[in-house]
């Protein structure tokens, strides 16, 4: 099986995207299905990954030209490249539903008769959908619908995901899956050493450690869990936050200007990004990790966290919240702060059940979502869809074509 993903960016820095993309496609061309990435970004992506397969081993990436026509679009010799792929491909993987040159190349793929498949990535959710709204509603209607509803499937990874998705392509055909994840460095944990030589705070008298790894972004509810901070120091709990990941620089500031305003900036630490055995090593030192966001499909970091046997606090804006709850080793709270502060105070003053949320947690991961678990699924998927086949091809250029200034318009 040769599978085709087509991707923005392999720049894991950008989020969940990337990062699925990378994890799926090197653990299927580890099972003996080739993966090729085409993207117009490919910062921080291995240089052995660059430079074509190794055997089956590794996944190849191809950077393709950033689209010109109308800003938005392949030209034609940007196209020749990209068919010349296709014609090498059991199925196309897309990864974007709001960007037209996706559909450009879904479009290009259903006339040369190769099926693709569409990972949502929480992109229609109520919550995103509500943001640009109006936007996004015409780009539905000009061509984002047929798009999803020619599709061989619809990639969601949670039910929840689905049950807010579908009205957005009723007559569509969609598969619920969680994301394939490489979970080959969480299995031996490189100890808590590692992250301390580097963040000193971490053996700041024993305060007990917040960990927020994630994007720093409005939607993830930084600003919430800085007011649960500034609400447990009022009530004499001891502790310190830790923020790793990176974000707009103004905002980034915001968020530090807000900790001085509630007088715990002494206690909040900004360490940007965190990558390979040092995140994993900082996970480890966590007593709790926390995400308030307002929104995620899946929530790669949850597992990482897990995985590490680090307890988490999270909200019902997580689509798998329901599964994560179940492991007995996260608790779930509305987004609000003083809940969160509820929460936090709960877990930090009860060592014991810390410990024994920790200790359910590792195992869960990797029978819930350990690769041998869900290759198989991963690869009924595909032949899945191979067998089904592209669907109507034939109007598929002039219904396209029709659509090109308008949808490069409102993306």
């Amino acid at each position: 099986m040769n599978i085709l993903h087509y991707v923005e960016s392999t720049d894991s820095r950008q989020g969940g995207v990337p990062r699925f993309v990378l994890d799926a496609s090197r653990v299927m061309a580890a099972e003996g299905h080739p993966s090729t990435i085409l993207t117009q970004d490919t910062t921080e992506t291995p240089e052995a990954w660059l430079t074509g397969h190794d055997g089956n081993s590794l996944p190849a990436v191809h950077r393709l030209p950033r689209p010109a026509l109308l800003g938005k679009l392949f030209g034609p010799s940007e196209m020749r490249e990209i068919r010349k792929h296709l014609k090498k491909a059991d199925v196309l993987h897309t990864h974007c539903v709001w960007n037209p040159a996706t559909l450009q190349i879904a479009a290009a793929a259903r006339q040369m008769g190769v099926p693709y498949v569409v990972s949502l990535h929480g992109m229609l959710d109520d919550w995103c959908m509500a943001q640009r709204s109006f936007k996004k509603r015409a780009y539905m209607s000009l061509g984002g619908r047929h798009f999803l509803e020619h599709a061989a499937r619809v990639h969601c990874t949670a039910r929840a995901e689905l049950d807010q998705s579908k009205k957005w392509f009723p007559n569509g055909a969609e598969a619920i899956i969680p994301y394939l994840m490489d979970l080959e460095p969480f299995r031996q944990l490189p100890g808590r050493e590692l992250a301390a030589k580097r963040f000193t705070f971490l053996e700041n008298g024993g305060e007990p450690t917040v960990l927020f790894l994630s994007r720093l972004h409005y939607k993830k509810g930084p600003e919430l869990l800085l007011q649960a901070a500034s609400r447990l120091r009022t009530q004499g709990i001891r502790g310190q936050v830790a923020f790793a990941g990176t974000g707009e620089p103004a905002y980034v500031e915001s968020l530090k200007t807000i900790a001085s305003r509630l007088g715990i900036a002494g206690n909040v630490h900004f360490l940007g990004q965190v990558i390979g055995r040092e995140k994993i090593s900082l996970y480890q030192n966590a007593d709790l990790f926390v995400l308030p966001t307002s929104q995620e499909n899946f929530g790669l970091v949850l597992i990482e966290a897990l995985a590490c046997g680090t307890p988490l606090i999270t909200t019902k804006g997580v689509d798998i919240w329901q599964d994560v709850q179940a492991s007995g080793a996260a608790e779930i709270v509305d987004q609000r702060p003083e809940q969160l502060a509820d929460a936090i105070a709960k877990l930090l003053s009860d060592e014991s059940l810390r410990c024994d949320m920790g200790a359910k947690a590792r195992p869960w991961v990797f029978e819930t979502y350990g690769e041998q678990t869900l290759i198989g699924r991963y690869e009924k998927f595909y032949a899945d869809c191979a067998g089904r086949g592209p669907a109507s091809a034939a109007s598929d250029s002039a219904h396209f074509d029709r659509a090109l200034p308008e949808l490069a318009a409102v993306a």
